[in-house]
């Protein structure tokens, strides 16, 4: 039953990527480009640092979610939106503290934590756009995003700090997106 879950967190951040890639090319979202590189790179890091946690099936989603963030940085490059904000530059400079203190400390759980920061600060651009245009992104894509990581935490079949930090994490910013696209 946990490999099923793991399995449809993975499929659900999959099947919610691929209309939200139509609304891009069709340009009815507008992706910000420095979140979604910054989105790429801190999956990159959240998935070896969850890896080395012994992440289990939670990594499911993270896989999925580093999937899907490839192929939306690709897409974000031609039809997004944004560039390098001082916000922008703040993030990707918290970025590379987290790499460092990873591989200095070789502490996983510490970076971790960096990683959800940097990814807090990161989904700003995302945020600031969606509250002044909440029409240029897609609610079913960040409905999935934010169901998708929950169902991995069943999965995972333990409720550790260091294995359900970052999917609930994904989880809530999800839902952030969610309110504001519906907002009226």
């Amino acid at each position: 039953m946990n490999q099923l879950l793991a399995i449809l967190s993975f499929i659900i951040v999959i099947a919610v990527t691929i209309p939200y890639m139509r609304d891009i090319v069709q340009g009815r979202a507008k992706p910000a480009r420095a979140a979604r590189f910054m989105f790429f790179a801190m999956l990159l890091l959240a998935l070896a640092q969850q890896h080395s946690l012994g992440g289990g099936y939670v990594l499911a989603v993270t896989i999925g979610e580093f999937i899907s963030s490839l192929l939306l940085l690709g897409l974000a490059v031609k039809y997004g939106v944004g560039g390098l904000s001082k916000s922008d530059l703040i993030c990707y400079m918290l970025l590379i503290i987290d790499v460092v203190v990873w591989l200095t400390t070789k502490n996983a759980l510490l970076a971790l934590h960096l990683t959800v920061l940097a990814d807090m600060i990161s989904f700003w651009p995302t945020v600031s756009k969606t509250w002044r245009e909440p029409s240029s992104e897609t609610s079913l894509f960040f409905w999935g995003g934010s169901i998708a990581p929950l169902l991995s935490i069943i999965a995972g079949g333990s409720l550790d700090y260091s294995a359900i930090i970052f999917p609930i994490y994904l989880s809530l910013v999800n839902l952030i997106e969610v309110t504001l696209i519906n907002r009226k």
